[in-house]
């Protein structure tokens, strides 16, 4: 989904809390400022560090952060290493404001600090992500009439359905003599990475090879390992794994070099094409934008494009496989439910758990004066499961964004800002719309096509690595739905 901020550096943990109702204000002794803010009991330099080092070192930060919620309340700040104040807020006013009416003119967010590094030392100039200013206003602005405008679905849904279409008719073959297995997490990710791609070039796509073939594959699997290999790089402070050139530097910049790279030849390839093409970088060269901003610009947009639509649609399925009456449900409604449970998905399981921004200017949140400059982040994994905003705020229930839904009527809270995965305001996700038409499609068409079971979903959970995803690797198995045996048909691949 192409996500605005899905870093959070990963360091907390608790031993003793303490609301703090002492300290200095600010100037005039009115206002509160961050010192009057609800905050845990902290040591030097460490900060909370040793805290979270217990609780799991980051890999249940969302779960960690929750807690804090619970104990501090919708806002209070956390010193995660070092003397960096963090402001956590889980309210949902407090985030749709900060979105809607903080951010300024140039929402600025957190980045990796290992991706900082890399693009620092390396000279790597990277795309929307890494953009600031006005160059990101500009450049986002074009991004913006292109794909998400109210009209752009009529281009967009050729290139995602047909690439689904083909995914679907592969699994297909798959099942002839039966059900099957497969790398649920790998296909998904490749599936991504194969819709993106279609998106970029239109109806005049590369013709299908084995060097084709190989190359995005290689790639998939590069993008995959980005996000593993970063989280590896938090056990220490990440400037000495670069000076020491120890082993997850190397491999956190092995997988990056060669996503740039495989990433620069395949839009290579489209540009060269594209006076033929219709897709997204045919319609970036119209506005005459040059190949080099359009190389890491759409580059970028690639890499993005796998782990999070990814892990959203493998959420969905887990959610799906244990709930049989929406499944149900899914196979009478069709697409129009799936927007449902994919909302319900991500509302359990954002792929984002923290979404940041950095203040522009010194601003009002809450009743706290903060500073400009100060780096605020949304709770939006606590808010989307706290119960004054959802009822039954742990249930997998999609009929509750269905308004018409007469199973509606169990639900008392229901505040929709409080699950903001995409997030709000001039940074939202730009690849959103891509990501909701790719991701109904295909657990519709899956759902139509198979039937499908987990086998090993017992003693579940979510782990943050960089992003929400699955303690284990999921296995599900799948086999053709009755109705359709006999039926497979022997096709071509079609050009996408």
């Amino acid at each position: 989904m192409y996500r605005t901020a899905r870093y959070l550096t990963p360091y907390v943990r608790t031993s003793s809390i303490r609301r703090s109702n002492s300290g200095s204000t600010d100037t005039n002794n009115s206002t509160p400022n961050i010192t009057n803010m609800p905050h845990p009991r902290e040591l030097p330099v460490f900060g909370t560090k040793l805290s979270l080092l217990a609780s799991g070192n980051g890999s249940k930060l969302h779960e960690y952060i929750d807690k804090r919620h619970k104990q501090l309340g919708p806002i209070f700040y956390e010193k995660l290493e070092g003397n960096t104040k963090l402001v956590f807020i889980s309210d949902p006013y407090l985030i749709k404001t900060l979105f809607l009416n903080l951010e300024g003119k140039y929402p600025a967010h957190i980045l990796p600090e290992p991706w900082i590094l890399y693009e620092h030392v390396y000279g790597s100039k990277r795309g929307l992500f890494f953009m600031n200013g006005e160059d990101w206003l500009a450049n986002r602005r074009i991004l913006n009439a292109h794909v998400l405008r109210d009209d752009s679905d009529k281009w967009l849904e050729g290139p995602i359905t047909a690439t689904i279409n083909k995914f679907i008719q592969n699994w297909k073959i798959k099942s002839k003599s039966g059900h099957f297995v497969p790398d649920i997490e790998s296909e998904l990710y490749r599936l991504s990475i194969d819709v993106i791609i279609n998106v970029l070039q239109g109806t005049e796509c590369i013709t299908p090879g084995i060097f084709y073939e190989e190359l995005l594959t290689m790639f998939s699997e590069s993008v995959k390992k980005i996000f593993h290999t970063t989280t590896q790089l938090y056990g220490l402070p990440v400037s000495w794994y670069y000076k020491l050139n120890l082993k997850p530097w190397r491999e956190f910049k092995e997988c990056v070099d060669s996503s740039i790279l495989l990433g620069n030849k395949i839009v290579s390839e489209i540009l060269s094409r594209s006076d033929k093409s219709d897709g997204l970088i045919a319609k970036l060269r119209k506005e005459n934008m040059s190949k080099e901003v359009i190389t890491k610009i759409v580059t970028d947009f690639v890499i993005a494009a796998g782990d999070t639509t990814a892990y959203t649609t493998l959420w969905t399925f887990i959610l799906l496989s244990r709930n049989n009456l929406e499944s149900e449900e899914l196979l009478n409604q069709g697409k129009t439910y799936a927007k449902y449970i994919i909302k319900e998905a991500m509302r359990l399981y954002p792929v984002a758990p923290f979404l940041t921004r950095i203040l522009p200017k010194e601003s009002i949140v809450g009743k706290y004066t903060l500073g400009k400059g100060t780096p605020v982040i949304a709770s939006i994994y606590t808010s989307g499961r706290d119960e004054n905003n959802f009822s039954r705020a742990n249930d997998f229930a999609p009929y509750r964004w269905d308004r018409n839904n007469p199973r509606k009527k169990e639900i008392i809270n229901h505040v929709p800002s409080a699950s903001l995965p995409f997030a709000m305001g001039a940074r939202s996700c730009i690849g959103k719309k891509i990501a909701m038409l790719q991701i109904a499609e295909v657990i519709y068409q899956v759902n139509k096509n198979f039937e499908y079971s987990c086998k090993n979903c017992e003693g579940l959970s979510p782990i943050t690595s960089q992003v929400l995803i699955p303690n284990k690797n999921i296995k599900f198995i799948f086999s053709l739905r009755q109705k359709y045996k006999g039926q497979i048909e022997d096709l071509s691949l079609n050009k996408y």
